[in-house]
């Protein structure tokens, strides 16, 4: 098995994996949206290890778009907390969605033209040689009926102060705990040993 993240890198070291649970609200009348991610030890999400909700401008007030965007904070999350990952052990991150639509625009971002360019907005900071670059390998999971991270898109958790401004976030404290990542498996061994552990699919690199 041979997972691809977001850059087009290939991970294929050993090391532990964590599921990232991603969604987001839009609050009726509001121009800005809620995105939530939830880190988990577990496909099903019983195993919470840590999760984060930000507050921030809506690129546009449109289901599919707000999606994209929810993309890109899950991207921008594991960006934050991929040395914190590493120093854990985690090697892989697997992200979960509900939404297959948008699961189909990650493995192939120019599925959609009119969609396209939100796709390469959402990536661009996390390529290779980039601002933002993420080293820590990303995968996708086949999408699933329910996600795990919805239930975290609430007012009273967001962490950051404004919508539309990234700078005064205050997200310092939101930390993965790594003695809550002890014992996770290898990708590999949850598929030898658990059948309902979901397909996978792999994310390719998107040209910008």
């Amino acid at each position: 098995m041979k997972e691809v993240n977001t850059t087009g890198k290939v991970n294929q070291s050993k090391g532990l994996t964590v599921y990232c649970h991603f969604s987001f609200k839009r609050p009726k009348g509001e121009e800005y949206g809620l995105f939530a991610v939830a880190i988990y030890r577990d496909f099903e999400g019983k195993k919470l290890i840590t999760s984060k909700t930000r507050k921030y401008k809506l690129w546009k007030n449109h289901q599919f778009i707000s999606a994209i965007q929810a993309y890109e904070h899950a991207l921008l999350s594991i960006y934050e907390w991929q040395g914190m990952m590493t120093e854990a052990g985690i090697r892989q991150v697997m992200l979960v969605t509900d939404n297959s639509t948008l699961a189909g625009w990650i493995e192939n971002p120019n599925k959609n033209k009119n969609y396209a360019p939100y796709m390469q907005r959402a990536v661009k900071m996390f390529k290779v040689g980039a601002p933002k670059e993420i080293v820590i390998g990303i995968g996708l999971c086949e999408p699933r009926n329910s996600e795990k991270s919805y239930k975290y898109c609430k007012e009273e958790l967001v962490c950051n102060e404004v919508p539309q401004v990234d700078k005064t976030d205050r997200s310092k404290g939101y930390k993965i705990d790594i003695s809550k990542v002890e014992g996770v498996q290898l990708a590999s061994d949850l598929v030898d040993n658990d059948i309902a552990v979901p397909k996978i699919v792999g994310m390719t690199e998107v040209d910008v």
